[in-house]
């Protein structure tokens, strides 16, 4: 059993949890709870800290599970310490990152410098509610294997193809997909347009919206009409709205 902050695991896991630059080093990132240590595909699962306390009363499955990888008992005041949530639930997990070259199928998502970590995240799950078949973003857009973006996407993180580039627009046109922007000029309202080929949806920046760059790069900007005084929506409520109209009219 670990019973020291200063061991060199939990310094490990410690560091993966907060520096994007560390965990992009190791090729690895850090999971936390039961929901989702459950969903962690085995070939992606490298080992597992739990606490004692959570140990000598987890649910069986999940010691069966343990039993299969290589995982380390800690002590409460040690778990404690290596948590990322308020509330831990004494078990967290080593996961390998995931490397795609290349996206395919014909629903995609594309965003723009998205920041907010509760955003990505849930963008990311409702994009597997709605059938996305990837998600592409620019560097700018904050780091997927952020824990707070891991634990809003609910295990959508391990099913959902993403991949990052530094060519947005480039990366766009390998899509061969008709691509519409989300913004404020748009030419015609979301749900009058036809999404029954092959789409990608573009989303901006929270606060900036889509660059220009970006939205050059569109086949036609849409918008979603509003009533009152708001200008703009959520990022995330966005991405929703137009994912779910597209799982409309394919249905």
């Amino acid at each position: 059993m670990i019973s020291s902050t200063s061991n060199r695991k939990i310094k490990d896991v410690i560091m993966l949890t907060k520096k994007a630059s560390f965990r992009k080093e190791k090729g690895l990132f850090v999971v936390e709870g039961i929901k989702m240590f459950s969903e962690i595909p085995d070939d992606e699962l490298t080992e597992a800290y739990v606490s004692e306390s959570f140990y000598n009363t987890c649910p069986a499955e999940i010691k069966v599970r343990l039993r299969r990888v290589m995982h380390e008992i800690v002590t409460d005041t040690v778990y404690a310490y290596m948590s990322d949530t308020k509330t831990p639930q004494g078990i967290l997990a080593v996961v390998r990152m995931k490397k795609y070259d290349r996206l395919s199928g014909d629903a995609f998502l594309i965003l723009d410098r998205i920041q907010d970590p509760g955003n990505m995240g849930t963008v990311m799950r409702t994009a597997e509610a709605a059938g996305i078949d990837g998600i592409l973003m620019n560097n700018e857009t904050v780091d997927i294997y952020n824990p707070k973006v891991v634990r809003s996407t609910m295990g959508s993180i391990f099913r959902v193809p993403f991949m990052y580039t530094d060519d947005l627009c480039g990366a766009i046109k390998e899509l061969k997909a008709t691509v519409f922007a989300a913004h404020l000029n748009g030419e015609n309202d979301y749900d009058r347009e036809d999404y029954s080929g092959p789409t990608a949806f573009i989303i901006g920046n929270e606060s900036a919206g889509i660059s220009d760059e970006v939205a050059a790069c569109a086949d036609k900007l849409i918008r979603i009409p509003m009533k009152g005084e708001v200008e703009s929506l959520n990022a995330g409520v966005a991405a929703s709205v137009l994912m779910f109209e597209m799982a409309r009219q394919r249905r």
